[in-house]
């Protein structure tokens, strides 16, 4: 018995509405972040990483990293397991030309991917997200086993299912690697520590491969493999829709080395140097003479012009010095603009700064564990030079 194109055609039909009836549409695990999507400045770039779960038509379960480590992009690295058997589903074989018949399939497919993702933010919000790389198969095949649940009857004589044989289709493709295209509705790296996001693309496949193969009475169907395959050439495309949840923390500020815009990274702040009056370099020529040279007079001393801040960050409850303190200090312009003034890590918690008189400053601290801190200093313009000792509270996170 030979199963002509047509009713070939209807099976391997049913082998894709199968998976894609199948495939999940998504698991919702938790909320969204409530809190206000917005981005520090430019020059206050964060460092951070997500771990994410998801869920979706590319994945029955996937587990990534999204690392932000160069604005504006991020990146993404995921692993995506696609992996199913099914057994004893009914089919009605009526479609195929057997009235009154009904096929039991069996299936197994297994099109897991490793996924490497870059996602460029968009908006003022940065909560939509274009998304663009690739998909490397780790498993490639999608199988369908199909034998007759009850006997045939030929005039007057009954062939028997083992007697009519199975029938089993086999897709694959010969691509090892996909372009994956999307959008992101969602930060991939929340605001706060929890972030909920949709996401939607679609894996441009490689050409079907499909091998067509039976036995018994329903032998000799081989050659309607490369024909299905010609056929179904153009069905490349798989659609992805997701839920991800995701876990962020931020990473070391100098864990790349220094962030854009920073401008030193020393803990001290330098007074500058008073000139040295007569130096010799700019003695007249006429007074250097071989007899007797001019030397410079003697640097008198001369206090800082600078109010010296030692400061600590401590616990707002406890008032317990903090360790791992990084720092930002930005001087305040007129208008309102702010230059980077020094920035960097400090280890004990404790730090030492300059501030020129009449200027005013924003100090801000960052502690893992704590809410960020942020203060206004202004030193007197009219004071004299001093050095003063300070304790600046953080709160813990909740």
């Amino acid at each position: 018995m030979r199963i002509k194109l047509p009713v070939a055609s209807g099976i391997l039909t049913f082998v894709f509405a199968f998976y894609f009836s199948t495939a999940p549409t998504g698991i919702v695990y938790g909320q969204a972040s409530t809190a206000p999507a917005t981005d520090p400045p430019a020059s206050t770039f964060q460092p951070a990483m997500s771990i994410g779960l998801s869920s979706g038509t590319h994945a029955f379960f996937g587990v990534d990293a999204t690392l932000r480590v160069l604005k504006p992009v991020n990146f993404r690295i995921s692993y995506n397991r696609m992996r199913m058997d099914v057994e004893g589903i009914s089919f009605n074989a009526s479609s195929l030309g057997f009235s009154g018949q009904s096929l039991i399939l069996s299936s197994d497919l297994d099109l897991s991917t490793l996924g490497l993702i870059a996602e460029l933010p968009i908006g003022a919000k940065r909560s939509f997200r274009l998304m663009g790389g690739l998909m490397i198969n780790l498993n490639n095949y999608i199988n369908v086993n199909g034998e007759f649940a009850e006997g045939v009857a030929v005039n007057d004589y009954e062939l028997t299912p083992e007697r009519i044989g199975t029938i089993n289709v086999n897709y694959t493709t010969g691509s090892a690697v996909y372009p994956y295209f999307g959008l992101g509705f969602g930060r991939s790296l929340g605001v706060r520590h929890l972030s909920f996001a949709l996401e939607a693309g679609a894996m441009v496949r490689g050409r079907p491969d499909i091998q067509f193969n039976s036995t018994g009475l329903l032998s000799d169907n081989a050659q309607n493999g490369p024909v299905l395959s010609e056929n179904f050439k153009n069905v490349r495309v798989h659609p992805s829709v997701g839920f991800r949840l995701a876990y962020k923390f931020n990473l070391p500020k100098d864990l790349f080395g220094l962030r854009p815009g920073a401008e030193g990274t020393s803990e001290m702040v330098d007074a500058p140097v008073p000139e040295a009056e007569n130096r010799v370099e700019d003695a007249p020529k006429e007074q250097l003479t071989d007899g007797n040279p001019v030397l410079p007079k003697p640097a008198t001393p001369t206090a800082s012009p600078y109010l010296i801040v030692k400061g600590a960050a401590v616990d707002a409850v406890t008032n317990a010095e903090l360790r791992q303190a990084y720092i930002d200090l930005y001087k305040v312009l007129p208008n309102g603009d702010k230059t980077l003034e020094r920035t960097g890590p400090y280890p004990t918690g404790q730090f030492t700064l300059g501030l020129d008189p009449g200027d005013t400053y924003e100090l801000n601290i960052t502690v893992p564990g704590y809410k960020p801190f942020k203060k206004v200093l202004k030193a007197d313009p009219g004071g004299a030079a001093k050095t003063i000792t300070q304790h600046f509270p953080l709160e813990a996170e909740q």
